[in-house]
């Protein structure tokens, strides 16, 4: 397929639900889902699924949690609603670790109507944060309370805590892969009516997956009988035609979803709280909310098939050629060891870019960058604003937050390379272009890759100034961003912060102001262009694209000589590009 970046993005704006019944390929988990219970009542062609709306706090198909962390005595606390009151929900979890985006945990967790479901994420004796529930909803696997966050993925170099540090902190996705309705679904054919498929009617017979999930005397079933178990552990299936997917008992899925965050801080008594980001797919011509595709992945380690297909992640695609391949940022193929860089598990899948919101089959590995591409525009940013207070007398302190849940299908760092600090970087084309600029360098340490920004922090009474002590950045340059996730500590004293985060924070002077505002703006180094202070050099906007970014700030005032701690959080504003 012959690719152009703009025709791309009208192509995505545009596709309309196809006729066809069943993906082709060796692992067609995506699956267009255009049964009779699936189509909008107001369009009864067929979904069109133009663009993904985001909302924060809002209900959507899909959720972003933009940080999590159990640094410095804080666990993170999180209750994920169903507000779906007639399907039950196939959802994905994953947690993303703050240094580059590497899954650190992930599983299921089966939702029944208006089901919530809560969790406590915590450090372990060994370091590694521990997720716990005493939650009743099924999940696959069976029995996650208890489960250490894994460092399988994350920078194979690093030893003991370092190690352990990796998975303390980042962010969450959660993506409903597929709905589950109460009545089974015909998958032997029979007409239902013109224009509609010849299958995938509800049958005056209970679905068994749902009778597994939905709870009964405030307790799922689950596995405690063997036609449930029987419902669940069929799901270890990959469902490779819609046909299949129907006899799971999987139809497409619909909005519902909706999540709070809770960082707690019990020996300091201290607690902030958030909420998800919402991704909802809309129908374009109404503006309901309508359906994506089935994304529903086996939760287990064996290799998945034609990975391309389903993810935009440069470290799991498998090829440089073409307009498809991973490429090294300056528009040439990837020329380092063979790719890929990891092998694709199921478990890896779906993620953020797995196509979700367009009706094609779309066996085509061009369409996850669509999809990546689609979410990071509406997440891109400009420039970031919010609040802080260091103010000693009260012993105040104040964190940032700066999470960029994208950028892991943008580019990522190969950790095979051999010698110790210097990695491979591996892009997806468009998206790592348009939004994080090919001049994205590593940190200090060789761990994370950063982007540059241009600070101006503000006092109460209209002081400004452009710090030049920003550490490790020398003097007259903009700032680093470093991660996957960022955290800003103000004009912090040693190791002590709001959030306590060592993994990717950054020490930021505000050179004597205490108390104000900061706006952060998201830049790429040009020559000859831009309206930024001379301070900065000379720099503009990324071509008007901004970088994908969300988060929140985090005060905490009262540590120490005062009898009580108090804290307080604030979303960050956001300057968005000119659609």
């Amino acid at each position: 397929m012959q690719y152009n970046k703009q025709a791309g993005r009208v192509a995505l704006a545009t596709i309309l639900c196809m006729g066809g019944l069943v993906c082709t390929g060796a692992a067609a988990s995506r699956l267009v889902d255009n049964g009779a219970a699936t189509l909008s009542p107001t369009n009864p062609e067929g979904n069109i699924f133009r663009a993904t709306q985001t909302v924060l706090g809002g209900i959507g198909h899909q959720l972003i949690i933009p940080y999590f962390t159990v640094q410095a005595g804080n666990a993170t606390l999180i209750n994920l609603i169903n507000t779906d009151n007639s399907n039950a929900k196939a959802v994905k979890i994953r947690f993303r670790g703050a240094s580059n985006a590497d899954s650190v945990l992930d599983f299921q967790v089966f939702l029944s109507p208006g089901d919530m479901w809560t969790a406590n994420v915590s450090r372990g004796a060994d370091g590694r944060a521990v997720l716990t529930t005493n939650d009743v909803s099924c999940t696959i696997p069976q029995t996650i309370s208890g489960t250490a966050f894994s460092t399988s993925r994350v920078n194979p170099r690093l030893t003991g805590d370092a190690l352990a540090a990796e998975t303390r902190e980042g962010y969450v996705e959660i993506i409903n892969m597929a709905d589950i309705p109460w009545l089974a679904i015909d998958v032997t054919g029979g007409p239902i009516g013109p224009g509609t498929p010849p299958f995938g009617r509800s049958l005056a017979r209970p679905n068994p997956l749902y009778t597994a999930v939905k709870h009964v005397n405030r307790v799922a079933p689950c596995y405690s009988t063997p036609a449930s178990a029987d419902a669940l552990n069929l799901l270890q299936n990959d469902p490779t035609t819609l046909g299949a997917a129907y006899a799971l008992g999987l139809r497409a899925p619909s909005t519902g979803l909706t999540a709070n965050w809770t960082i707690i801080n019990v020996p300091q008594s201290g607690a902030a709280t958030g909420e998800a980001l919402a991704l909802e797919v809309c129908n374009p011509y109404t503006g309901e909310p309508s359906r994506g595709a089935i994304v529903f992945f086996p939760q287990n380690n064996a290799a998945a098939a034609t990975p391309d297909l389903f993810t935009a992640d440069p470290t799991l695609r498998t090829s440089n050629v073409g307009p498809t391949g991973v490429q090294d940022g300056k528009g040439t193929p990837f020329a380092g060891l063979p790719l890929p860089m990891a092998v694709a598990r199921n478990a890896d899948l779906p993620d953020l870019s797995t196509l979700y919101v367009i009706g094609s089959p779309g066996n085509d590995p061009v369409y996850p960058l669509y999809q990546a591409e689609v979410l990071s525009k509406r997440l891109a940013t400009l420039s970031v604003m919010n609040e802080y207070i260091t103010d000693p007398s009260v012993n105040a302190q104040t964190d940032w937050v700066l999470s960029t849940p994208t950028r892991r299908y943008a580019v990522g760092l190969d950790y095979r390379t051999a010698a110790p600090g210097a990695f491979g970087v591996g892009y997806s084309r468009f998206v790592g272009r348009d939004y994080f600029g090919a001049n994205i360098n590593y940190s200090s340490s060789g761990q994370q890759l950063c982007s540059p920004a241009a600070p101006a922090s503000y006092d109460r009474e209209e002081t400004i100034i452009y710090p030049t002590n920003f550490i490790p950045q020398p003097p007259t340059q903009p700032i680093r961003i470093c991660g996957a996730v960022t955290v800003l500590a103000f004009n912090a004293v040693g190791a002590d912060s709001t959030l306590g985060s060592t993994v990717t924070r950054i020490n930021f002077s505000t050179t004597g102001l205490r108390d104000g505002w900061v706006q952060l703006n998201l830049i790429t180094l040009s020559s000859g262009q831009g309206n930024f202070p001379a301070e900065f050099g000379t720099v503009d906007p990324p071509g008007g694209n901004g970088i994908p970014v969300l988060g929140r700030a985090f005060t905490r005032v009262g540590k120490g000589g005062l009898s009580a701690n108090f804290g307080a959080s604030w979303e960050h504003r956001y300057t968005r590009p000119v659609p």
